[in-house]
């Protein structure tokens, strides 16, 4: 078994890696920041896109209707935020981040000794959601992309 900070430190890697990729494939400017993910998800709902791709978008990544896709996406920022700060340069000094102890200044915490309520919603209902949408992204990243 795994620690839950190590689960969190691949899958912010893993999305983090996808938005980049997605961004630099669509000739869209990259970010050099590691809060790239929730811009990922935000351009695949964006209004911006015809329906005709939206609902392909959609469709690709598992959603019979780009409504529901849309819905879901905006229901579940606040957590794809809290999945971004689990890199140290956005969690800050005396954030919880799964690499590193914090405080800098003066560790009391460690990432393996840390209980992560990020773990525990990755494996509800929309927590396995979002890990199918993940799986289907990066399967069928020229598909979208």
């Amino acid at each position: 078994m795994v620690d839950s900070c190590h689960e969190l430190h691949y899958l912010q890697m893993a999305t983090e890696k996808l938005a980049k990729a997605y961004f630099w494939k669509t000739n869209q400017s990259p970010m050099k920041s590691h809060s790239a993910f929730v811009r990922f998800m935000k351009a695949l709902v964006s209004k911006n896109t015809s329906k005709r791709e939206r609902d392909r978008i959609a469709n690709v990544l598992g959603f019979k209707r780009f409504s529901s896709f849309r819905t879901r996406v905006y229901s579940i920022l606040p957590r794809l935020h809290e999945l971004e700060r689990m890199a140290p340069a956005l969690a800050g000094d005396d954030g919880p981040n799964a690499e590193y102890p914090w405080p800098r200044n003066a560790p009391q915490f460690a990432p393996a000794n840390f209980r992560f309520n990020l773990i525990d919603w990755t494996e509800s209902a929309h927590g396995r959601q979002l890990m199918n949408v993940l799986q289907r992204a990066i399967e069928r990243f020229p598909q979208y992309a």
